[in-house]
């Protein structure tokens, strides 16, 4: 049987690159979360202020589940849609890294290791999709239910915005500097551009699949995200323009909590009584 034949399994090149990568994803979140004072010594640049850390160390953590499940998981079209979308995050993270590259210091280790992981992603990533793509015969599988096609309109439009928002941010960081409610440079601005392209495309790509089980380890990931972010931001205060925690990002953060819960649980209930 070909490799690529429509089984709906996960390549073991694809859960080798995943396991490979997972360790990073994880370093990452446990310096930028709990560290992010040290980011100049530990990461690949010194991160100020905070609030930018917490939030690209939660996104990393979240990112580190999507690739656990793509390394034990048994069904490709679970985490197929985390593929494009962590690409339009690692071409962002290479272009922030080209158009910056004054604010790097070469024999920096860290830096090393992120030039490495940025320059090597763009290109692995979307191949490993298009490489185990064909698995997926886009069939449901067994107690799975239909996404309700006006939750999978609403997803798409929210990523289309998304995605308009981090194009925007990359050409003109001083875009996001001006709305954004704590402090950011332009090199700051486009690499949080870069973590807005990949939940708008990662919307997108889900909102194409009507499949329940094709959403919800992206759903997960993107509460997993938040939630951390919205935890660590409750010690960080201060750093938000006038101190005002509560803004209209945090605001957005507990909106999309709210939605990402209620759907999960109504999707997983519906599963649960569709099985009966």
């Amino acid at each position: 049987m070909p490799e690529n034949s429509n089984t709906d399994r996960i390549l073991p090149l694809t859960r080798w690159v995943a396991i490979l990568v997972i360790p990073f994803l994880v370093l990452a979140f446990i310096i930028l979360y709990f560290f992010p004072q040290l980011s100049g010594e530990r990461f690949a640049w010194e991160i100020k202020p905070s609030l930018t850390a917490l939030y690209m160390g939660s996104g990393y953590l979240g990112g580190s589940f999507l690739f656990l499940q793509t390394a034990i998981g048994r069904r490709w079209h679970r985490v197929a849609a985390g593929f494009p979308a962590v690409t339009a995050f690692t071409i962002a993270m290479l272009l922030a890294t080209a158009l910056h590259w004054d604010r790097f210091e070469l024999s920096h280790l860290p830096f090393q290791i992120w030039l490495v992981l940025y320059v090597v992603t763009p290109f692995l990533v979307p191949w490993l999709w298009w490489r185990n793509r064909s698995a997926d015969d886009g069939l449901p599988e067994p107690g799975d239910v239909r996404v309700p096609q006006v939750i999978r309109w609403g997803i798409r439009l929210m990523g289309i915005g998304l995605t308009l928002m981090a194009v925007a941010g990359i050409i003109a960081p001083q875009l996001l500097i001006k709305i954004w409610p704590w402090t950011l440079t332009p090199l700051t601005a486009r690499v949080l551009a870069g973590w807005e392209a990949l939940m708008g495309i990662g919307n997108l790509v889900m909102s194409l699949d009507v499949r329940w089980s094709a959403w919800r380890n992206g759903a997960a990931s993107i509460a997993i995200w938040h939630i951390l972010f919205l935890v660590g931001s409750l010690f960080h205060q201060q750093e938000f323009n006038a101190g005002a925690w509560l803004n209209w990002f945090t605001l957005s953060v507990m909106g999309i909590l709210l939605f990402v819960g209620l759907f999960f649980f109504s999707m997983e209930r519906k599963r649960a009584l569709d099985r009966r």
